[in-house]
C-alpha cells in the first residue's frame, strides 16, 4: 500500500468506523432488511453522492445506477434533497480524495449485494445496480485511482490536503445521515 493511500486510510479510520454503524445504512448488512429500509438507505446515499458526483463531473456512472435503482423503488431522484454542507472540491488533491471516498464505497456496496439480493431479490439488473456497480470495471478504476493518488499527490502538502478533504467528506456524510435520522424520529 502506497504512502498516500495509507495516510488516507489512517486519517479516515475513526469516522469510517462510525459511519459503518449509521442507523440508516446498518440495515444494508442485515439479513432481514426490508424494502423500506433499503429505499431509505439508497435515498440517503443519493443525497450525499449526487452533489459530489456533479461537482466532479466525471466518473458519475454509479450515480446513474443509483438513480435507476431508486426509480425501480418508485422514487423520483430529482425530487430528493441533497447534502449541502460539503467541502469544496477545487484542486486535484480534493478531487482525488472525493473519488477515493466514492469509489471506495463501491467495494462496500459489492460486499452488501449478496445480502440485499437474498433478502429482497434485487440484483445487478434491477434494484441493486448501484451496489453491484453494474457494468463498471471498479477493480480497474480503483487500481488506476490508487496509482494516481501516489503519482499526483507526491508532496506532503498535497497528501495532507487530500486527507483533509476525505475526512471532511466523511464528516459531511455523518452530518447528513444524522440529519436524516433526526427527521425520521
Amino acid at each position: 500500500m502506497g504512502p498516500v493511500r495509507q495516510a488516507l486510510r489512517e486519517a479516515t479510520r475513526d469516522i469510517h468506523e462510525r459511519l459503518d454503524r449509521a442507523a440508516v445504512l446498518r440495515p444494508l448488512t442485515s439479513p432481514t432488511i426490508t424494502v423500506e429500509e433499503y429505499r431509505n438507505a439508497l435515498i440517503a446515499l443519493h443525497g450525499f453522492n449526487a452533489p459530489i458526483e456533479r461537482a466532479l463531473g466525471e466518473g458519475a456512472e454509479r450515480l446513474d445506477l443509483l438513480r435507476a435503482d431508486l426509480a425501480d423503488l418508485g422514487v423520483d431522484a430529482d425530487s430528493l434533497p441533497v447534502a449541502a454542507a460539503l467541502p469544496a472540491l477545487d484542486g486535484l488533491p480534493a478531487r482525488l480524495a472525493a473519488r477515493y471516498v466514492l469509489d471506495g464505497s463501491a467495494h462496500g456496496g459489492r460486499a452488501m449485494l449478496p445480502n440485499v439480493s437474498r433478502a429482497l431479490g434485487f440484483d445487478a439488473t434491477r434494484g441493486a445496480r448501484f451496489l453491484a456497480s453494474a457494468g463498471i470495471d471498479m477493480a480497474g478504476r480503483w487500481k488506476a485511482l490508487l496509482a494516481r493518488l501516489e503519482s499526483d499527490l507526491e508532496t506532503p502538502e498535497s497528501a495532507q490536503a487530500a486527507c483533509a478533504t476525505a475526512v471532511a467528506l466523511f464528516a459531511a456524510l455523518e452530518v447528513w445521515l444524522d440529519g436524516l435520522a433526526a427527521k425520521a424520529a
